[in-house]
């Protein structure tokens, strides 16, 4: 349980890894079972290995109509928003707003339940697979969410990724958010209104990798608990003004 619930209507950096920083996303069969179990719980309130099972059973069209039609009863007010994504090998990231009160949380937990069991299953081992409850940092300006976005969508990048290889990376939102492969459950437009268009924001994007940003790839990763922002925030107040005004005003072809 969470000491401090979380608010609604605010935007949280949520992530996790694995248990003694194990793989956890092994094969894309991993990646798939996570998303499909992401956008589940994001829309009904029913277990998902409950859903496989009964559809398993159906052996006509008619009788897997009727397991769909079951499970619209269990639709829900979506407890959260998906704004950004990315599944690296031992761990995940997650840009949500929370929609309604304790939304997150129940999200999270029956989420991650779901994939220890899925996880779990095809290992044949049992236990957790995560570190404990999920970490969850408040995003409490634009320019935070926009660095965080980034953040996630270059983190492929240490796979030794290309940039084209990032762009086409399958288990992140950033093909969504330059158009290419966009999941019903991922709405980029909250960050993406803060630029031009689709080719700024992967400019923008891509900038941290070339090496002209002030604050670089290697100095942030998931085990300096959300250290990356901390740095920039540190950073003197004309050098802060100085990013504001090329990310929040020249990508949007203000003046």
């Amino acid at each position: 349980m969470r000491k401090v619930p979380l608010a609604t209507d605010s935007i949280y950096h949520i992530y996790n890894r694995g248990v003694e920083k194990r793989e956890v996303f092994l094969d894309h069969g991993y990646h798939s079972r996570f998303l499909s179990l992401l956008k589940h719980y994001l829309t009904y309130d029913y277990p998902y290995c409950l859903l496989t099972r009964s559809l398993k059973r159906a052996k006509s069209k008619e009788k897997k109509q009727k397991v769909f039609q079951r499970l619209e009863t269990k639709r829900i007010k979506p407890p959260a928003e998906v704004i950004s994504f990315c599944l690296m090998p031992n761990h995940y990231h997650l840009t949500l707003k929370q929609l309604v009160e304790g939304g997150i949380s129940r999200f999270m937990h029956r989420l991650g339940t779901a994939y220890t069991e899925y996880f779990n299953i095809r290992q044949e081992r049992s236990g957790i697979l995560f570190e404990g409850v999920f970490k969850a940092v408040l995003v409490e300006s634009e320019e935070q969410l926009l660095h965080l976005t980034r953040y996630q969508h270059i983190n492929p990048h240490s796979l030794n990724l290309t940039p084209k290889e990032l762009v086409n990376y399958s288990w992140s939102s950033l093909p969504a958010y330059l158009g290419k492969k966009k999941p019903s459950f991922v709405n980029p437009e909250m960050v993406l209104s803060a630029f031009k268009d689709s080719q700024s924001y992967l400019d923008f994007v891509l900038a941290e990798i070339d090496g002209s940003e002030t604050f670089h790839i290697q100095d942030i990763a998931i085990d300096d608990d959300f250290g990356w922002f901390a740095k920039f925030n540190a950073l003197e107040k004309d050098k802060r003004e100085q990013l504001r005004r090329r990310y929040l005003e020249e990508l949007e072809g203000v003046s």
